[in-house]
């Protein structure tokens, strides 16, 4: 079921980044076509719901930290459909940064077991995302007036509010979310759906949607959505650690780290091609 887990993962993290580029095609077809643009976003809007749903499975099946530690696969699809649909240019640095993400998802998979969490620390999760949500809002007051970074700030933003839902997601399927359900014991989706936790993730996915729109009008998807995903990675790796007393082993740790020195390929560029790559 591990290995199933890392596989759901892949598929549904790669139609989230997919349709997270087509949420920004849409918005930056609105000024000349409104019909055409708003379908476009609506249809990609869509489709991260689908990609929510299937994560929601894999976070059922396997581990959150190691389906969280995959979020950056999705990268190698994106890349394609940036350069085939989206016409952004994909260097050398870039294809580079997505061969490194996608050795850190093969090196996660190799080494994949299965395990129940050891315990699930409610308060410490809390306490885990309001820091996190206190860091980047002082970050993004401190760093408002730097074009270069704010597109990559908000984007990250947004990566770590939606690296909460695997971990909000792993509860409302737990035993803890189910016997929490408004709907009780009559249907097992109706469990893991009609929980309090699944009403948290729910409004966190919304929050992290929102907050990715801006992030959209401020630098390029191949910038935004990598710095989205380092932090959608991050915030669940740990977050399970953390907050479920989840193990990695060495080598997968190692596999986060590939990834995670994949997305500041990804990311961060020379200043020249930072200012080339600037909003006009």
């Amino acid at each position: 079921m591990a290995l199933i887990s890392i596989l759901l993962a892949f598929i549904g993290y790669s139609i989230l980044n997919i349709a997270q580029a087509g949420q920004k095609i849409g918005l930056s077809m609105l000024p000349k076509s409104r019909v055409k643009g708003l379908a476009i976003w609506i249809i990609a809007t869509l489709a991260t719901s689908v990609s929510i749903f299937i994560v929601l499975y894999a976070v059922s099946v396997g581990n959150v930290s190691l389906v969280g530690a995959m979020a950056g696969s999705g990268l190698a699809s994106l890349a394609l459909f940036s350069a085939l649909v989206m016409k952004e240019k994909i260097g050398k640095r870039e294809v580079l940064g997505i061969i490194i993400v996608l050795a850190g998802a093969a090196l996660i998979g190799a080494f994949a077991r299965e395990s129940e969490p050891a315990q699930i620390l409610l308060n410490i999760l809390y306490i885990f995302l309001a820091i996190v949500s206190l860091l980047y809002i002082l970050s993004l007051i401190t760093a408002r007036k730097k074009i270069s970074i704010i597109g990559i700030l908000i984007g990250g933003f947004a990566g770590a509010v939606g690296g909460f839902v695997p971990l909000f997601q792993k509860i409302s399927t737990s035993e803890i979310g189910r016997a929490g359900s408004l709907v009780g014991e009559s249907s097992r989706i109706g469990e893991i759906l009609a929980n309090p936790y699944a009403l948290i993730w729910v409004l966190l996915s919304i929050v992290s949607m929102a907050v990715l729109q801006f992030a959209y009008k401020r630098d390029t998807a191949i910038r935004i959505i990598p710095a989205f995903s380092a932090n959608y990675i991050l915030v669940p790796v740990l977050g399970g650690v953390i907050c479920f007393q989840e193990e990695l082993s060495y080598l997968q740790w190692l596999g986060v780290i590939l990834i995670l020195a994949g997305m500041f390929f990804l990311t961060v560029k020379p200043k020249k091609k930072r200012l080339e790559s600037a909003p006009r």
